[in-house]
């Protein structure tokens, strides 16, 4: 096989690489979001658990509060699909983030991330996310945000 081909081959399997890993978040995909996201991790046993169905209601019902935060969702389920920002997060991935923040398989958590990646906040009950707005806004860089956010929540 010649050169040219080669190349042709690895450049076709690199594109398809990319665009059937594009729907998956990875395991170092958290990092991702450092400096531009605020991530609430939420933590569940399953996708039925009724905290977990609680928080997300209460996520839905203040959307543009959440994403006026810059804010991002992630759904880490000890069984079954968890999700990073509406994408699918690999099982390797969600038990890497379950073992990095101390939370067991049969455990309810949430926990807000800040823009620095540190941990700011957490609980093990459906949270108030007023108060976890609250927590956002007395963030020094959310001071700054806030004098530069123009929405109308």
């Amino acid at each position: 096989m010649g050169a040219a081909v080669r190349s042709l081959l690895v450049l076709t399997m690199m594109g398809f690489a990319v665009l059937l890993g594009s729907g998956m978040a990875r395991a170092g995909e958290l990092d991702g979001y450092l400096w531009n996201h605020r991530p609430l991790l939420v933590f569940a046993p399953s996708a039925d658990d009724p905290r977990l169905i609680e928080t997300l209601a209460r996520v839905e019902s203040s959307r543009c509060e959440f994403t006026s935060r810059d804010m991002v969702l992630a759904q880490v389920l000890a069984a079954g699909t968890s999700k990073l920002d509406g994408r699918v997060l690999e099982a390797d991935a969600a038990r890497q983030l379950a073992d990095r923040y101390g939370v067991r398989d049969t455990s309810f958590a949430v926990l807000l991330i800040g823009k620095d990646g540190g941990q700011k906040w957490r609980v093990d009950t459906v949270p108030n996310l007023q108060t976890v707005y609250a927590v956002i806004d007395g963030m020094p860089m959310r001071g700054q945000e806030m004098g530069e956010d123009n929405s109308a929540c």
